[in-house]
């Protein structure tokens, strides 16, 4: 069985809050001076989309890399659009190989697997049959999964964390968070350089855990800019 590690970028949609019963926002009312308000406005406003781009079922994906262990290169497909976004699922799930095929991330079931099968339903892409829950009876691999210790801790941190605690070095200089304003100001360079750095670390993270077959930094892709 082959072992494709996958990581996604998303952002939320544009018209996400049509499809939810959130309630305008608006400054508490002990707020008197408009830029103030204007602010805090502006700031619970972004803090309403980023929890957007975390829901499969109000984000779009910009970004889908992946990289069959072995087989070749890593791959990043850039969404700028919706026909782009279907092109990338499309191929994703074209090269996949059911039961044959497990797929290796950090959070994968719980956020990258159920984004890929609902934006595959929602944008009308054919997607296989796939039983990711429970953890016992899927084949697929969440790192995540594997530093909570099977559920038993609670505060399992991101893989960034993990990934300088054990020494893998970071070199990214953007993180998710910052994916909606390189998006916003069309630098997808950073997008595709973020999308390719996850996909490293994320493979240096399952060698250190046993997930895959461990080799010297020096023999990996070298996963540099296309642009």
């Amino acid at each position: 069985m082959r072992s494709r590690i996958t990581d996604l970028e998303t952002v939320g949609l544009d018209n996400a809050s049509t499809f939810m019963e959130d309630e305008p926002i608006t400054a508490p009312s002990n707020y008197k001076d408009e830029a103030k308000i204007a602010a805090y406005i502006a700031d619970a406003t972004t803090k309403r989309q980023r929890s957007f781009a975390l829901d499969a079922d109000t984000c779009r994906i910009v970004a889908l890399g992946y990289h069959d262990v072995g087989e070749g290169e890593p791959r990043v497909d850039l969404c700028r659009t919706e026909a782009d976004e279907v092109a990338a699922l499309t191929a994703y799930w074209a090269s996949y190989r059911q039961k044959g095929t497990r797929m290796v991330g950090y959070n994968i079931i719980r956020f990258d697997c159920v984004v890929l099968l609902m934006r595959s339903l929602y944008l009308g892409v054919k997607a296989p049959d796939m039983i990711i829950a429970p953890a016992w009876k899927t084949y697929h691999v969440d790192l995540w999964e594997r530093l909570s210790l099977g559920g038993a801790r609670k505060d399992v941190k991101s893989l960034r964390f993990y990934c300088q605690r054990l020494g893998i070095p970071i070199y990214d200089d953007i993180s998710g968070k910052d994916v909606a304003a390189a998006v916003a100001a069309g630098e997808w360079d950073k997008i595709y350089n973020h999308c390719l750095f996850d996909l490293d670390i994320t493979r240096a993270l399952a060698e250190r855990l046993g997930v895959l077959p461990s080799t010297a930094p020096a023999e990996r892709p070298v996963n540099a800019a296309i642009f």
